[in-house]
């Protein structure tokens, strides 16, 4: 392999690592669930393709340095000779800084390495040894711009920060290094990992028959989102692995948060943006319950006054396991003065986003940010029409909506959830007119899923990409009223489709490129509504509706254990919790909403109830968060 040149004072090295007639039917179990396997969603919409040659491969690796200036990743990272640890890496390229703590999976950060571009602080977390060193500023001029880079040129010119950042992250951070290397690139297939489609290759040295390494590739930015190393000289045997499980690019990173120094002990965090300052985010509510808090709109149904107010639980009284509390009221930013819409919560951090009028005649639409810490709104944006709930994309950054006219007319906006970067993503060229108005449904990574809002038409569904605003179909379908929901890890999207022959109503989940899918359940009767995913993706939960009585259900996304979980007169609404174990129901029962926590193993059902709040008072909307 050829020779590596160092370019600073460090050393660098590239390392090779490191009801009426019911019929229920369910699809054979032993059938395999989907994978993603094809290109599909990469035509058009990412520089990397399972059509792509070796030399397209390696000139996406050299070039990925240029794709982003931020990243965030959180890994893990496991060998055949030392035990399976975490990492979690902060890189902001222009200025030469980083931030890395590293340990094992299930336990406290054990060390932190931090630099800003000039200074280098290594720390110890468990015996509070540190050294300090310069750093490479000293001798690269920030902010930094990579040079271009051959893949010919004789000798390895390393990132700067490659070996820095850690061992094993380096690799999957900067393939720009390893890509240096004469050798032949193999596409194997394609996957979903951590939200982001990539390409598995397989990279063997011009001089072995055997492949070095095999990578997922980041099919839009070249980054490696999964590595596997082999023997050098080529072989089959693991010898490590690191597998990213979140990665965020072009975040704004506070300067702060790579100051060679510390204050307390640092620790992993969920939130990439842990160090910004208080008034671009807020700092993370602490949760005293450990299963969270559920909140709920209220709604005394008393004469001749009505009062609604918003408030929070702590969910282990929801379940039954603690006494309750009186409930916390979290003032609004407006009189509730219209009907409810549900408080929609980010799935990375403690805020949640609100859509609201603020006035009665619904004219003046609202969208708001509420911090759950600090039990304070914000407001993101206004407008003269009618807002629908906003849809969060998985990393938290952004918020998607939809604005309806009242005349038939709609368009899909997202902004970002400080409140900048608002466009209007329906005014697309590449979207055709004849499916307008359109709807979104769900985010697929950094994609809006977009179709027609005209049901009983075929037509295809859409991968809006909110970067650049490039549109790619997904699949024809025949386009019905339900949504297609991605599931957590993005690999699927389940809907419910109505087969107009047999007039039966069937749960599906299918893979986003349209190739594979299974029935999980089918129904001759009713409607099949409320279709949502548990947290982590194994089950499904939805309602199955008649003129008699509601009926909620969930089943395993792999088709198995279908079970009914509640019966009603009227519809429900529900939640899971968020690790998977309970339904949070909301039902009509006698003279008020109640809100019910069902144990999904046991099915054992428990009745909320708080002090001061009295019985003929409606649960509504609610939401449960940890």
């Amino acid at each position: 392999m050829k020779r590596i040149f160092f370019s600073t004072a460090l050393i660098l090295a590239v390392v090779l690592t490191s009801c009426g007639t019911l019929e229920v039917t369910l699809e054979d179990p032993s059938k395999p669930t989907p994978t993603l396997a094809s290109d599909s969603l990469a035509a058009d919409s990412a520089s990397l393709t399972i059509a792509s040659t070796s030399e397209e491969i390696r000139q996406t690796l050299l070039d990925s340095v240029y794709r982003w200036h931020t990243i965030f990743m959180d890994a893990q990272v496991t060998s055949s000779t030392n035990d399976p640890r975490r990492v979690q890496v902060w890189v902001d390229q222009p200025s030469l800084s980083l931030r890395v703590l590293s340990g094992p999976l299930d336990a406290p950060a054990e060390t932190f390495r931090a630099a800003d571009g000039m200074t280098l602080l290594d720390l110890n977390i468990l015996t509070g040894e540190s050294n300090l060193s310069p750093f490479i500023g000293e001798t690269i001029q920030i902010p930094y711009t990579p040079a271009p880079l051959d893949a010919s040129q004789e000798s390895i010119q390393p990132h700067p920060l490659s070996t820095a950042t850690d061992r094993a992250m380096g690799i999957l951070l900067f393939p720009s290094d390893i890509a240096q290397n004469q050798g032949t690139f193999k596409v194997i297939g394609m996957e979903v990992i951590a939200y982001r489609l990539c390409l598995i290759v397989e990279w063997t040295y011009i001089e072995n028959e055997l492949p070095s390494y095999r990578a997922w590739v980041d099919v839009s930015t070249g980054v490696f989102m999964r590595y596997q190393q082999f023997e050098k000289v080529g072989g089959a045997d693991i010898l490590s692995e690191v597998t990213v499980t979140r990665v965020d690019y072009d975040l704004s990173f506070n300067a702060d948060l790579f100051r060679p120094a510390v204050e307390s002990m640092p620790d992993f965090s969920e939130d990439p943006l842990i160090a910004v300052s208080a008034d671009s985010l807020p700092a993370e509510f602490v949760e005293t319950d450990p299963l969270g808090s559920v909140y709920a709109f209220l709604a005394d149904n008393s004469q001749p006054v009505g009062m609604t107010r918003w408030v929070r639980l702590p969910a282990s009284c929801v379940t039954g396991d603690a006494a309750c509390p009186e409930a916390e009221v979290i003032q609004l930013p407006v009189e509730l003065t219209y009907s409810l819409q549900p408080v929609v919560w980010s799935p990375t951090r403690r805020e949640a986003a609100w859509a609201y009028p603020v006035n009665a005649e619904g004219r003046i639409w609202t969208l708001y940010l509420f911090s759950a810490r600090e039990n304070l709104w914000k407001e993101l944006a206004s407008f003269d029409r009618y807002m629908d709930p906003p849809i969060w994309s998985r990393n938290g950054a952004w918020l998607a909506f939809r604005l309806q006219d009242g005349e038939g007319g709609s368009e899909i906006y997202v902004i970002r959830r400080d409140g900048t970067d608002m466009r209007v993503l329906t005014d697309n060229d590449q979207l055709p007119a004849d499916g307008a108005p359109y709807v979104m449904d769900s985010w697929l990574g950094e994609n809006v899923v977009l179709r027609s809002a005209s049901p009983g038409r075929n037509g295809a569904l859409y991968l809006l990409r909110v970067a650049d605003g490039n549109v790619t179909p997904l699949f024809e379908t025949l386009l019905t009223k339900a949504p297609f929901l991605e599931s957590p890890d993005g690999t699927l999207l389940a809907y419910v489709d109505y087969e107009y022959t047999s007039q039966k109503q069937v749960v599906k989940i299918i893979t986003p490129d349209g190739n594979d899918f299974r029935n999980l359940a089918t129904f001759s009767s009713g409607s099949i509504v409320g279709l949502t995913w548990s947290p982590d993706g194994s089950q499904l939960a939805f309602a199955q509706v008649s003129e008699a009585m509601s009926s909620v259900y969930v089943i395993d996304s792999d088709g198995r254990n279908l079970r009914q979980v509640f019966i009603n007169v009227t519809g429900a609404q529900f939640i899971f919790s968020p690790d998977g174990q309970y339904l949070l129901v909301q039902a009509l029962d006698g003279s008020g909403e109640r809100l019910y926590a069902i144990h999904l193993t046991t099915l054992d059902s428990h009745v909320v109830q708080a002090p001061g709040v009295a019985l003929n008072e409606s649960w509504l909307l609610p939401s449960w968060r940890k």
